[in-house]
């Protein structure tokens, strides 16, 4: 069962009996740690809380800052895969932005990340470790492409020797993850090590159609998102052949 965060909201009784069953719901948890953070899977928080309350959940592997009841509900079922676990995103290609001068934008935190795509044994996922200073969550993901921009996943918590496991033998591909909040909505900034002018911009929607304003201190290149050559699997395949990487860019 999914263990998730409810920040800022009155009607608990409510939010209890409607998910009691499908999720273990927290409210109004006080993020006094990167363990406690990384111990939820997911973290909703009402507009309009303060800015530490926000800079605290920062590096939660899923933020959302939502405006009322129902739009808490419409992105507590979409994470819970209700009524299918679904991934819509989009994705650009932008300029490399001054990693110092990012980090001063106040809603902007940083995890380190590293996987693996694995395909053995009639299976194909793939494995990632995600945290930082010490603290990771180990993350195994199924995906069923539906369209470039929708596909079924399915995600679930591992250990740390069933990750080891794992990536024996495989290609590790390393980056740096920069989740940045602008707009009430959650993007998703990956910086990786044989790239020194551009980076991967990432943005989960609810609906292929959603709006949403990229953040103005990034500047955009070009959508990638029907661009297979920038999904990270390929990546992995065509900059881990040409370079030999056995270190990442920051301690992991």
């Amino acid at each position: 069962m999914e263990k998730i965060a409810v920040i800022g909201f009155e009607n608990k009784t409510e939010i209890s009996e409607r998910y009691n069953s499908k999720a273990a719901v927290d409210f109004d948890v006080d993020c006094t740690s990167r363990a406690l953070n990384f111990s939820y899977s997911a973290v909703f928080i009402k507009s309009g809380a303060e800015d530490c309350v926000i800079r605290a959940w920062l590096t939660n592997e899923h933020l959302r800052i939502v405006g009322d009841t129902e739009a808490l509900f419409a992105e507590i079922d979409f994470f819970l895969g209700i009524p299918e676990p679904l991934e819509i995103e989009r994705k650009f290609l932008v300029e490399k932005p001054d990693e110092s001068k990012l980090l001063e934008y106040k809603f902007c935190g940083c995890v380190n990340i590293a996987q693996a795509y694995i395909n053995k044994n009639g299976e194909r996922y793939r494995v990632r470790k995600r945290g930082a200073d010490g603290d990771f969550i180990y993350i195994k993901t199924e995906k069923i492409k539906i369209t470039e921009m929708k596909r079924i996943e399915k995600e679930s918590r591992i250990s740390e020797a069933e990750y080891l496991e794992s990536i024996k033998g495989e290609k590790v591909l390393y980056k740096n993850r920069y989740l940045i909040i602008y707009g009430e909505k959650c993007f998703e900034l990956d910086m990786f090590p044989f790239w020194s002018d551009k980076a991967l911009l990432e943005i989960e929607l609810k609906s292929e159609t959603e709006s949403f304003a990229i953040p103005p201190f990034l500047k955009v290149l070009k959508e990638v998102t029907q661009d297979k050559t920038y999904r990270n699997s390929v990546l992995s395949q065509i900059y881990l052949s040409l370079i030999h990487i056995s270190e990442p860019t920051r301690p992991y």
